[in-house]
This record gives C-alpha cells, structure tokens and sequence, in this order.
C-alpha cells in the first residue's frame, strides 16, 4: 500500500512539473495571462523590429503585439542557454526553431502572416507560452 501512495506522488508531481496546457484556438480569449504588450519596434534596413529579451527563464515581453513584416529578435541575457521553438496548433507547420542560444546570442524570425504565434523553450517550460499576436 505504500508504494502505491508513493507512486501516486510522484506521478503528481511529474504531471504538476510538466506544466502540460492546451492551446486554445485563434482568436480566443487567453485567461490568466499578462496584458498585450505593443512592440516598440525600431525600423532596420530589412523593415520593423521587435525584441524579446530572455531573463530568469522567462521571455519579456510575454505578450507581443506586432503588424506583419516584423523581424522578431530574441536575446538571451539569461545565465543559461536557452531555445526559441515556435509551438504550433495541432497539424501546424512549426515555423521557427532556434539552436541553442548561449548567454549573449540572439534568433531572429521574421512573422510575416497575420495570426498568434505561441512560442517557448522545451527544455525549460514553466507550463505557459508566450506570445507573438500579429496584425
């Protein structure tokens, strides 16, 4: 009888650790998630651009308002590496998926249909997904 309670804490565990979510569908009302934030884009040669800074493994900001033709730049200013995996709705092409980022390095994408882009690291998940909303 003990090994089955100890089982079952640890597969509660596991699964609270997972952070498993389901994605909700375009255009559907996020709950518990931080306010969009607007992307202060700068103008490059290539057109618009935005960055999201990953910090305490985290991506700031967590919600990203961009218009198409955006170039999206992450850079990692964290202690560890870290990815930038583009986490699509079921029989979704993944469009972006960076290598490794080390401390200092930086991906960029550049979103150029309108829609919302959930996106993470695998390796260090936390059970949300930030977000790219395209305009």
């Amino acid at each position: 009888m003990r090994e089955i309670a100890v089982l079952i804490i640890v597969l509660a565990g596991i699964i609270l650790a997972c952070g498993c979510t389901a994605q909700a569908p375009a255009g559907t009302p996020v709950a518990n998630t931080p306010s969009p934030v607007s992307a202060a884009t700068a103008q490059s040669a290539s057109g618009p651009a935005a960055q999201v800074i990953i910090r305490a493994s985290s991506f700031d900001p967590a919600i990203l308002n961009i218009r198409a033709g955006t170039t999206v730049t992450w850079k990692n200013e964290d202690t560890m590496a870290h990815r930038v995996v583009h986490l699509p709705a079921v029989n979704s092409p993944e469009l972006f998926h960076s290598a490794s980022l080390s401390p200092g390095e930086s991906f960029s994408y550049t979103f150029q249909a309108a829609g919302r882009y959930s996106y993470g690291d695998p390796q260090h998940g936390g059970g949300r997904s930030p977000l790219v909303i395209v305009s």
